[in-house]
């Protein structure tokens, strides 16, 4: 099946392999990757994304082809770097992904880099998930992942954050409500989210951002804070306060300006001022 959508509007590597996601991997010339336990294949087509392992309806959302990319983008050409980010990277998209398993994903992510995080992803999804395909297996339930031992979640690379992962599984398979995160204000899901251990304001806002449509969510790591300030020029090293200003300078749509930045100073900016 396709999505007719032209390749301006849906930059297919950039949306899958800035970042923001774990679980995408390249082959040949499209993706595969694993979503809310559907095994998806996706590839660039003349008109369009060639895809299977999910309906159409199911992708889209995904995509967020839904998001209106120029308005979005308009909204925060605020300077010269955005612009050329805006540029080079455009149909970028956030990707709307599933609450539990960005969740995991993004603790799993603390003092730690893309590859290391990607392995642990794998490892919890191969040790306790469930086969849906050829060495592929959806994200472990928060039930299965409360049960295991630390031995066990330390088996997967966890290290430290065994006991972050293995308590807030227990919380989520309790009932905390994302869904009611979801339909509040991003200030208070934020304090909602930064109640569970290991919980702190990147994470918080990763989920926010990443699974809960919070767009104007501004998640600081590392490579945000070099941005800030060898772009903007801005020494503060309180991700707080980065992120107040992120919010501030960008507007309602900043979490998209963060991931333009993100991955434009990684590819590019980075390069060009060494």
């Amino acid at each position: 099946m396709i999505i007719k959508i032209s390749k301006n509007e849906l930059n297919l590597e950039a949306t899958l392999c800035c970042g923001q996601a774990f679980r995408w991997f390249k082959i040949g010339k499209g993706f595969c990757g694993v979503v809310k336990g559907h095994a998806i294949r996706l590839e660039p087509s003349g008109n369009g994304i060639k895809f299977s392992g999910c309906n159409k309806k199911f992708l889209e959302q995904y995509l967020r082809l839904d998001d209106d990319l120029k308005k979005i983008t308009g909204s925060f050409a605020k300077d010269k770097i955005i612009c050329e980010a805006v540029k080079r990277l455009y149909g970028l998209r956030l990707l709307r992904q599933e609450p539990w398993e960005c969740l995991i994903s993004y603790l799993c992510s603390i003092n730690n880099n893309i590859p290391r995080i990607r392995k642990s992803v794998e490892l919890l999804s191969k040790r306790f998930g469930e086969g849906i395909g050829e060495n592929l297996y959806s994200f472990p339930s928060p039930e299965s992942i409360s049960n295991a031992s630390l031995k066990e979640l330390r088996a997967c690379g966890l290290g430290f954050r065994a006991q972050y992962i293995k308590e807030v599984a227990k919380k989520v398979a309790n009932g905390f409500d994302f869904d009611r995160l979801k339909n509040t204000d991003y200030q208070e899901a934020k304090i909602e989210l930064m109640k569970l251990k290991g919980v702190g304001h990147k994470v918080a806002d990763c989920v926010l951002l990443f699974s809960l449509d919070k767009l104007e969510a501004f998640p600081v790591d590392v490579w945000i804070s070099k941005t800030m300030r060898d772009v903007y020029k801005i020494e503060e090293k309180n991700p707080a306060k980065l992120g107040e200003f992120g919010r501030s300078y960008f507007g309602m749509y900043a979490g998209y300006a963060q991931e333009y930045l993100f991955h434009f100073y990684r590819m590019f900016y980075n390069y060009r001022a060494s």
